[in-house]
């Protein structure tokens, strides 16, 4: 994989289109691209022209586009989830945790705990791919997505350490008396379910963290349109990013001309590249437009 770009940015500025233009314009230039939305108000298909479909799908030369099911991938998840911690945690079924797991897909963050998995099992599948272009939700839960691996790296790392503090303290007491300790609890690292689960945890989030920071590899684009609502917004965006340390590469003024009162995006980014895409009177583009209009700022955004 030589990129995978984000295109950031709140409902309705033209991620979407964004997306599928810069997908365009890579498989135009003899590439394979896998392009993903996991925004929940799908809409690639109505951009390229298609009938809804499930899976990914080949829409041009060697462009494979996918509507990721977040709502199914949340029950998988989860039913994976709650099938491992049972069996992690099963000397504790007396005290009804099995009953605590089922409620699990009512727990804040389940969604954006789903969609961060999802993403890491699709951007492995298509790591042989020279791009990979990800259409995301609105602001509010991308930006709860962009950082749940760092504060979950930061919380396993921390539970990691108590478990072994716990395993020694079990060991340290078992070598004293091996009765004081019941038979079902792991002392060991290499038998303890609990670590393990938390060491798989950690695998992905990390994963996720190198991903975001891999200033080699990773493009952050925010879509904007002129208006005031759209520049705080974006704003928000900048502000998040850099307190996580993930580049912001460009910012995509698109519309440019709807609005008659103009905001000024170089005031907040005037020190990040801003590449206007005109608006078009004529609604949805078709590929060739699409692959035109991503030529203008295409090239930059992936140098």
């Amino acid at each position: 994989m030589k990129r995978i770009v984000f295109f950031l940015g709140k409902g309705g500025v033209g991620k979407t289109t964004s997306s599928v233009s810069l997908a365009y314009w890579l498989a135009n230039n003899a590439n394979s691209v896998y392009l993903a939305s996991v925004d929940p108000a799908h809409n690639i298909c109505d951009i390229v022209g298609t009938e809804p479909f499930k899976g990914e799908k080949r829409i041009f030369a060697e462009l494979y586009a996918e509507e990721i099911d977040v709502d199914d991938y949340l029950k998988r998840f989860i039913h994976e989830t709650t099938k491992r911690m049972k069996e992690t945690y099963r000397y504790l079924q007396i005290i009804n945790l099995d009953r605590m797991l089922d409620v699990m897909r009512y727990s804040p963050g389940m969604e954006e705990y789903a969609i961060m998995f999802a993403l890491k099992e699709k951007i492995e599948k298509h790591s042989e791919k020279d791009y990979i272009v990800i259409d995301t939700p609105p602001t509010g839960l991308m930006l709860k997505i962009f950082a749940l691996p760092f504060t979950s790296k930061m919380w396993i790392e921390k539970l990691i350490q108590w478990r072994r503090k716990i395993l020694s303290a079990r060991a340290a007491v078992a070598n004293i008396n091996p009765n004081a300790i019941d038979s079902d609890l792991p002392i060991t690292e290499e038998e303890d379910r609990v670590l393990k689960e938390l060491g798989l945890q950690s695998r992905t989030v990390e994963f996720m963290v190198n991903l975001l920071k891999d200033t080699q590899k990773t493009r952050c684009a925010v879509v904007m349109n002129e208006d005031k609502l759209s520049l705080n917004e974006s704003k928000r965006i900048r502000e998040a990013l850099q307190f996580m340390n993930i580049p912001l590469n460009m910012v995509i003024l698109n519309k440019q001309g709807l609005t008659s009162n103009p905001v000024d995006a170089h005031e907040i980014f005037g020190d990040i590249p801003i590449r206007s895409v005109p608006f078009f009177k004529e609604g949805i583009l078709d590929r060739d437009k699409m692959i035109e209009s991503a030529s203008r700022w295409a090239p930059e955004l992936l140098e």
